[in-house]
């Protein structure tokens, strides 16, 4: 340390501490940029990855939609299939009742045939089961006078 003194004034050690420092400072400067860089480089892969997952997932999720939704589309499409079966069998099951044996309908019976029968056309129904309606339709309102 004496000799260090001695060979150097203490202007050139001040001088010489502060060039130390300010190395010391640009190392751990370039220390802290290096590692940010990295950092971005690896976070930006990472969101990527992450990104991509995400897009995965909602890809995923739209197929399971999708099929959910046919399977509810089919399942639909046989309610509606039973549903104009039903009507059918109903309004066959009325004409027969009020054509053959008693040969005359109630309004209100008449009103509740027409509305199955609306409900039907709007589920896509065109069979006999108009004809069986126009027979309906043609009943008189009132029953026959017993003589």
């Amino acid at each position: 340390m004496e000799q260090l003194l001695t060979q150097y004034s203490v202007a050139q050690i001040i001088i010489f501490i502060f060039t130390l420092g300010i190395a010391i400072k640009g190392f751990i400067t370039l220390w802290d940029w290096a590692v940010d860089r990295l950092r971005k480089i690896f976070h930006k892969e990472t969101q990527q990855e992450t990104e991509r997952d995400k897009i995965n997932q909602i890809a995923e999720k739209q197929n399971q939609l999708a099929e959910k939704i046919q399977e509810l589309s089919e399942q639909i499409n046989v309610l509606v299939e039973s549903d104009k079966d039903d009507i059918k069998a109903f309004i066959t099951d009325k004409h027969h009742f009020f054509c053959y044996e008693q040969k005359w309908i109630d309004d209100y019976s008449l009103d509740c045939i027409i509305k199955r029968f609306r409900h039907y056309k709007k589920e896509g129904g065109n069979s006999f089961v108009e004809s069986l309606m126009d027979e309906i339709k043609m009943l008189p309102k009132q029953p026959p006078q017993s003589n």
